[in-house]
């Protein structure tokens, strides 16, 4: 009956949605998909590579990654709503859509055994109210019937933002900045973010699970971006 009432509405063209969420397909079909990419650093690929040049003899072997757009128009500005405007609609809308690249993903894969959303140090949490991370994590869970854990990890570093620092700086920047807690026994996990750039935040995480006995880590990226993506 609600729905009656309240039609769901494209959040980009304004129209009726005709689905359970504020995106139409027209839209949809206009999102800037990563088709194919390295499967450890996100880096976009021809089809039917796996890995980068650069990740072939440089990688950590227990992790890979799935991503699902470019970080560019109209994803770059959503992601930006939601992490700074509040806009957890578009968590919402986002989660649904990579929930369902992610089913299809696992369709002949073994799931992970939990969700850990990159963490906030408490200071920024405090400040923004809540953890985009976090918010993208729900509808996944829920349509995968995966376990969230928010407090396996924390973020003891309360580091500079990413986007403001050039590459050499970013590694040093978030160096040390997780820990897990005791007790942790997950063997396969996913861990997952909005943006990823380099890479240096999930990578430092990812040996912090490493280092505690973690097997196998999937990480869950949102969008890929690029240097020239975030300074245009």
């Amino acid at each position: 009956m609600m729905n009656f009432f309240c039609k769901p509405t494209c959040i980009f063209c304004d129209t009726e949605s005709y689905r359970e969420l504020d995106l139409c397909f027209a839209c949809e079909n206009d999102l800037p998909a990563l088709k194919n990419h390295c499967t450890k650093c996100a880096e976009p690929l021809p089809e039917g590579q796996d890995l980068c040049g650069l990740c072939l003899n440089n990688s950590l072997p227990e992790v890979q990654i799935v991503a699902l757009f470019y970080y560019q128009s109209p994803i770059d500005l959503l992601i930006t709503k939601l992490k700074f405007g509040n806009n957890l609609i578009g968590a919402k809308i986002l989660g649904e859509l990579f929930a369902v690249r992610l089913n299809e993903h696992y369709q002949n894969k073994t799931k992970p055994e939990i969700i850990i959303p990159v963490p906030l140090h408490p200071d920024r949490l405090r400040d923004r109210g809540y953890n985009q991370a976090l918010e993208l994590s729900r509808p996944i869970a829920k349509k995968l019937q995966i376990p969230i854990d928010k407090f396996c990890v924390e973020r003891i570093k309360n580091t500079q933002p990413q986007a403001r620092l050039v590459a050499k700086e970013r590694k040093q920047n978030i160096k040390q900045a997780f820990f897990v807690s005791q007790g942790f026994s997950y063997q396969h996990v996913a861990v997952i973010d909005d943006v990823i750039t380099t890479g240096n935040t999930v990578v430092e995480l990812c040996k912090s699970l490493l280092r505690v006995g973690v097997k196998q880590i999937d990480v869950w990226c949102l969008a890929k971006s690029s240097f020239k993506d975030i300074y245009k």
